[in-house]
């Protein structure tokens, strides 16, 4: 019985080589032809809107598309100043007074966190059309007054600004993160800042990007997240307008602040 088991193997080995041997024959071989179709297509992105805590608070609607102004400082209220007992013949040099907060402000204590002596902006751009590039500019929208007739004419504010490389956070817990760069960061780092800023009735450059320098490069300036960071902020009055203030007098104004999507 186990001699009967050997020769049917045996067999059937022989008949499989035969088969096999038949089959890659170059003869009969047969190529069966077809096409499979594929696309990619690229779009811009979407915005992310980070927290908006004091003292950052949003004067500006954030935007919800790909690119926008994220927000702006909201407030800039400088310290209570006594009237002066002399004649002045210099200007006047009024520092930030993180104590004095709203509109109009008032004395808080710094309670609301709102008037910081560090300020800040952010501009997005996900669009991804890397030829566009931007332009923020800020200007004061008229001289701070108390009324029509009795401003502090040709007052300006002065500050210092670097810049800032933001990374939107990884959902759900990590948080945004700011790192301080230069305009020489990288390819995709805002190429144009005013470091000693001054606003006044003038629009004043705070920042720029410029586009693509040539196709295919990947160094559209201003891509991603930027954030402006402004320090060591005064408000500067000629001595001509300081001669004419009174106790009692509250002047105030504000700021415009224009991003245009060119340059």
């Amino acid at each position: 019985m186990n001699k009967k088991k050997l020769v049917t193997g045996l067999l059937s080995t022989a008949l499989l080589g035969s088969i096999l041997v038949t089959t890659a024959s170059p003869a009969e071989a047969t190529d069966y032809k077809g096409q499979s179709n594929g696309s990619i297509k690229f779009k811009s992105g979407g915005l992310v809107t980070p927290p908006i805590d004091p003292p950052i608070v949003p004067p500006v609607t954030p935007p919800t598309g790909d690119f926008g102004l994220l927000y702006v400082p909201k407030e800039f209220n400088f310290a209570e100043t006594a009237v002066p007992t002399s004649v002045v013949t210099t200007d006047t040099i009024i520092p930030i007074d993180t104590n004095w907060e709203g509109t109009p402000a008032s004395n808080t204590g710094g309670t609301g966190g709102t008037n910081t002596a560090t300020k800040h902006f952010a501009v997005g751009d996900v669009r991804g059309t890397r030829a566009s590039g931007w332009r923020l500019e800020a200007k004061l929208t008229g001289d701070l007054a108390v009324s029509a007739s009795k401003k502090l004419d040709g007052a300006t504010i002065t500050m210092t600004q670097g810049i800032n490389k933001l990374t939107p956070a990884t959902p759900p817990t990590n948080p945004w993160t700011s790192t301080p760069t230069s305009l020489s960061f990288d390819a995709h780092t805002p190429d144009s800042m005013t470091t000693s800023v001054e606003l006044k009735k003038a629009s004043t450059l705070i920042m720029s990007a410029s586009g693509e320098t040539n196709p295919g490069d990947a160094d559209g300036r201003g891509e991603g997240y930027w954030q402006g960071e402004f320090t060591t902020i005064n408000l500067k009055i000629p001595a001509i307008p300081m001669n004419k203030v009174a106790a009692g007098e509250q002047y105030t104004g504000t700021i415009d602040w224009t991003l245009t999507d060119s340059i």
